[in-house]
């Protein structure tokens, strides 16, 4: 109660910036909660397999893929409000195509723009957040933003779950549908109920753009630059440019590469979880959902309670402990064949790997300058999402023909070798999220905004 009254006094604390962005995502999270649960569903009641709605997540993950480094640049050309409240708007567009269209090439089309969207909601989050806090106050709005996200994508999921079945009983909205509307809405009584709760979800997001619109303008200012001599410049160039690959090799890179390799091993895994407790260890659907709204629910409360450990231990040294942790819970999930034993260390292990990703936003925005961020965010998405995109299919294949241990080992290691390179290459830091070293290169957040 203590830890929850902290946080109410925080968000009070916050920028009006910080507030807004808050209130935002936990209006949108319900909606999100919904589709995570139903827009698959919907799509197999319209008469899609599962190759389908593969080829619809890929090329969404495509669209994602080929915005992601756009996204960075617009993020530091433009800044966070006009991307905010532009992105959002595209994805409403395109959200309503996913509903409304029901043949194959308009739905990938609108899956596509979807994509083009969402990448650029990614990338704008850590650096938009990092410019409206002070280094004290960023550890709980981090933090607090994922929090809220859970809590409310928990309980969309669970609306989600009842609103198709409510749907469905009531006769007037299953009723046949007059000619001209059939453009609208679908005529199989399981597609339509699917469909007026995604379309339900969409008018719940609607009051999330109402807070982007008060947000106060933070478009970077480029201040005019003195006329020099073509010697002078270049050697201004020649020194950004030092510089540049300096902060790349000592913070952009590294920290990307350890994004990298814990892209490649959850993707080996976690799209096989639900696979593997139901099929392999035999749990029933629901079972496994308690489960796993189970862990999303501890994962939300071990994010509040980081920050203290950050303070206590420091950024990196609370990553990399978290993280470390988890691995024997996961090994032990792929070794047992135990239900109650698996289930039990699932709810814990998701916790204790995803509790500290509000500190490395945190920490990964602090290690590189301001006009940097939304480059440097995009390069840890799109690391993680590529990883992800390449091992998803051969975590498949692997279970096919090897079963699930091999998978389970393959991410441990991986996840290792990604908290062995944030250990070795930033837990000796003197000032956490303010000086990283690296080699002879030497970045200060000071020294980089004076620059």
């Amino acid at each position: 109660m203590h830890l929850l009254i902290e946080y109410v006094r925080q968000f009070g604390r916050f920028q009006r910036n910080a507030r807004l962005y808050l209130i935002s995502n936990a209006l949108s999270g319900v909606s999100v909660g919904i589709l995570l649960v139903l827009y698959n569903l919907y799509l197999v009641a319209l008469g899609y397999g599962t190759d389908f709605i593969g080829v619809i997540l890929l090329v969404g993950t495509l669209g994602a893929g080929l915005a992601i480094f756009p996204a960075g640049w617009c993020v530091d050309r433009f800044g966070g409000k006009a991307i905010l409240i532009w992105s959002s708007l595209l994805i409403g567009v395109a959200g309503v195509g996913l509903l409304l269209f029901r043949q194959p090439v308009l739905l990938l089309i609108s899956s596509f723009v979807t994509g083009i969207g969402g990448a650029f909601i990614l990338v704008v989050n850590a650096p938009f957040l990092t410019a409206n806090s002070t280094p004290s106050e960023r550890s709980h709005l981090f933090s607090l933003n994922i929090v809220l996200t859970l809590v409310m994508i928990v309980l969309g999921k669970a609306i989600g779950g009842l609103l198709p079945v409510w749907f469905r009983g009531s006769s007037w909205l299953m009723a046949t549908l007059p000619s001209w509307s059939t453009w609208l809405l679908a005529n199989q009584p399981d597609a339509r109920a699917y469909q007026l709760a995604l379309l339900l979800a969409g008018i719940i997001a609607g009051p999330s753009l109402v807070p982007l619109f008060l947000l106060n303008n933070d478009r970077p200012t480029v201040s005019p630059q003195p006329v020099a001599s073509l010697a002078l410049q270049k050697a201004l160039l020649d020194l950004r440019c030092v510089q540049v690959w300096t902060m790349l090799r000592s913070s952009i890179f590294l920290l990307s590469l350890t994004q990298l390799l814990i892209g490649l091993g959850a993707g080996l895994f976690i799209p096989y979880f639900n696979v593997y407790f139901v099929q392999h260890l035999h749990a029933s659907s629901a079972l496994f959902g308690l489960v796993d709204g189970g862990a999303t629910a501890i994962t939300a409360l071990l994010t509040l309670a980081t920050p203290l450990l950050a303070l206590r231990l420091g950024k990196v040294n609370t990553i990399v402990l978290t993280q470390l942790a988890s691995i024997p819970l996961l090994l032990t999930i792929g070794l047992t064949g135990i239900l109650g034993l698996a289930a039990l260390l699932y709810l814990f292990r998701q916790g204790l790997m995803d509790m500290s990703n509000g500190i490395f936003q945190v920490f990964s925005m602090e290690a590189v300058s301001r006009r940097h961020r939304g480059l440097a965010n995009s390069s840890y998405q799109a690391s993680f999402q590529v990883a992800w995109a390449l091992t998803a299919p051969l975590g498949g294949l692997i279970i096919v023909h090897l079963g699930y241990l091999p998978v389970f080992v393959a991410a441990a290691v991986c996840y290792l070798l990604s908290i062995a390179t944030l250990w070795t290459c930033f837990g000796h830091a003197q000032r956490t999220g303010v000086l990283v070293r690296h080699g002879q290169g030497e970045i200060t957040e000071q020294a980089d905004e004076m620059a």
